[in-house]
């Protein structure tokens, strides 16, 4: 039922689509929907478990209580039908919890359901949300040798590509390093680029950044070209290449290689395969943090921490990564 609170929440969710991402990716019609939908966890083909009925029950380890009727109906209705987040429990997400099955993901995914209704999400958003982050759309994301903070083998990996003069990847980019030092160091940050061919000066800054990563200068080079995304020409990128110390000749060498084009296209490519339709694009644990359903200001720690916890009740079973060959 279309009500004026809920036409003016999906506004807001429409709004907040609109201003995550720079652009689309390049490609043909790129679509942006109000509730992004998402493969569901439960077994392939499995028919939607039945509604229920009666009140709204207690699930152990849930905190439901500031949901107000409306909202818990809502709730109720949606854990009861969704299926649990482990392929092996073919069980709603409700008897999930509330059997403690062993299945680490029910009660933090059962949180993040009330979660987001409580903070004014339709059922629908609600449960594109518990898709993109339990579902099996789970990305294979080959490293190579993209610029990497924190140890190899930390149990969350957040890869994210941007645009150097996307205003949205400057706001994101600096938010990211703080998350990044506050979970340290159980997180590995690895950044790629993918600049949109709307944007004039995003190639030529792609190509110092890889140049600057030639040289093991590759976070100086992008902390220098988002904090000045209004000044990229030729002239702006060798001044910072000479600010953080480059050999020069090399640096010119290197912007201008068939290597550092092929580079670009890798990240462009394998962005692309992931799903990317705008950036920055971001991928925790090989799940895509939708921008336009999560926000990086506090529901990233949060996602983290899930994902932390879920590692120490599997006893070590970490439900990612599935990044490879990250380097330096």
């Amino acid at each position: 039922m279309f009500t004026p609170k809920s036409g003016v929440r999906r506004l807001a969710f429409a709004a907040l689509a609109a201003l995550a991402a720079c652009g689309g990716a390049d490609r043909q019609d790129p679509q942006f929907a109000d509730s992004p939908s998402a493969p569901l966890p439960g077994p392939p083909g499995a028919a939607p478990l039945d509604a229920p009925g009666g009140e709204p029950e207690e699930l152990p380890g849930v905190d439901t209580t500031e949901l107000v009727r409306r909202e818990r109906h809502t709730w109720w209705q949606l854990v009861s039908q969704l299926y649990a987040p482990c392929s092996d429990q073919a069980v709603s997400l409700a008897q999930c919890v509330r059997e403690s099955r062993p299945c680490a993901a029910c009660v933090p995914a059962a949180q993040l359901v009330a979660d987001k209704i409580h903070g004014g999400a339709s059922g629908a958003e609600a449960q594109s949300a518990y898709g993109v982050r339990f579902g099996p759309n789970v990305k294979k994301i080959d490293l190579a040798d993209s610029p990497a903070r924190g140890p190899e083998r930390a149990p969350v990996q957040i890869v994210v590509w941007s645009d150097f003069e996307c205003p949205s990847c400057g706001r994101a980019v600096p938010l990211l390093d703080e998350i990044f030092e506050r979970h340290a160091p159980n997180v590995r940050l690895i950044h790629k680029v993918y600049p949109l061919r709307s944007h004039a000066h995003a190639e030529p800054a792609a190509r110092a950044a890889v140049a600057a990563h030639n040289q093991g200068r590759y976070w100086q080079m992008e902390r220098l070209l988002f904090e000045n995304q209004a000044r990229l020409e030729d002239k702006d990128l060798l001044g910072y290449a000479q600010k953080i110390g480059l050999d020069m000749a090399r640096f010119r060498a290197d912007m201008a290689s068939e290597a550092a084009a092929k580079v670009i296209a890798r990240d462009r490519a394998e962005a692309d395969r992931a799903g990317l339709n705008g950036t920055p694009f971001i991928v925790v644990n090989g799940r895509e943090f939708d921008l336009a359903l999560f926000s990086l200001q506090g529901e990233l720690d949060r996602w983290i921490d899930t994902e932390l916890a879920i590692l120490k009740a599997s006893g070590g079973a970490a439900p990612g990564p599935v990044t490879e060959n990250a380097t330096r």
